[in-house]
């Protein structure tokens, strides 16, 4: 059986907090943060100084790109998993580590977010996308990911599909997020 996950990448709007726009700024797809968003709606992440939770989300500000892959239920129940096991451990926010992203080595020096205690957004996604064995993100090194080079990741995958969201503003109405290519 096949399940849909979807990492959703979000975009500054105008006077957005200073370090989204700088994060964005300098990457490649101009995007700043990263969320995990499982069927029904409930969402993963940690925002600046907030922890790491699952949190119910409609995903509707078009400020996000939304990319979904169709994973095995296996992968789908263990990235789940992994975000119900680091909800429960609320890693606090690593503004640190989310700076050193940029410029880490690697794997050779990666620590993973449950032994330095705290994570950034695509460091604790890519985390929990690698235990649930989703094969896009497999070679990254979760230290040195950047929700942009994230995207790079997942975007071009033969495992992803199109994606609606209800639209707060439309009345219900679907509106398509992205598109299949």
């Amino acid at each position: 059986m096949q399940r849909t996950i979807t990492i959703a990448f979000l975009r500054p709007t105008p006077g957005d907090d200073r370090m989204n726009d700088l994060t964005a700024r300098f990457s490649k797809h101009g995007v700043c943060h990263a969320e995990l968003v499982f069927e029904g709606g409930q969402a993963f992440s940690i925002f600046s100084n907030g922890t790491a939770a699952l949190r119910q989300r409609s995903m509707s500000n078009p400020g996000y790109e939304l990319v979904s892959l169709s994973v095995p239920a296996t992968e789908y129940r263990a990235c789940h998993q992994f975000c119900q096991s680091a909800h429960t451990q609320a890693y606090p926010f690593d503004s640190w580590g989310m700076y050193l992203a940029l410029v880490h080595p690697g794997e050779c020096a990666h620590k993973s977010s449950e032994r330095v205690g705290k994570t950034f957004c695509s460091k604790i996604i890519t985390e929990a996308l690698q235990f649930g064995g989703v094969r896009e993100v497999q070679g990254l090194s979760p230290s040195a990911v950047t929700p942009s080079s994230l995207l790079s990741a997942v975007k071009d995958s033969e495992r992803r599909v199109c994606h609606t969201v209800r639209s707060l503003a439309g009345a219900g109405a679907l509106v398509p997020m992205l598109m299949m290519h």
